[in-house]
């Protein structure tokens, strides 16, 4: 929630008429390009660990240990890709640090 709004004053700042342009440079579109693609790499990342938990206890709960193995399965899909949303943070974290 508070990164939410952080994110929206920051984009509001930058693409609002009277902020001063030529506080823009290169570097601040950079930073705002990488922002915006680790804004959205982490919704996505939050989407499917909420997937992977409403699997796992809401599909899986009349099983016996259903959520514990369905969460534990390394080779689905989800927590793949869910692993790779992680990492790739990450490297544009440290990137743009």
């Amino acid at each position: 929630g508070l990164f939410l709004c952080l994110f929206g004053v920051t984009l509001y700042l930058y693409f609002n008429p009277t902020y001063d342009k030529g506080r823009q440079g290169n570097h601040t579109s950079v930073m705002i390009s990488i922002s915006a693609i680790m804004f959205f790499i982490a919704t996505l990342h939050l989407a499917i660990n909420c997937y992977r938990l409403l699997q796992g206890y809401a599909d899986n709960h009349i099983a016996p240990s259903g959520p514990a193995v369905y969460l534990s399965n390394l080779k689905a899909w989800h927590y793949i890709l869910k692993d790779v949303l992680f990492a790739t943070q990450q490297i544009l974290g440290s990137a743009a640090a």
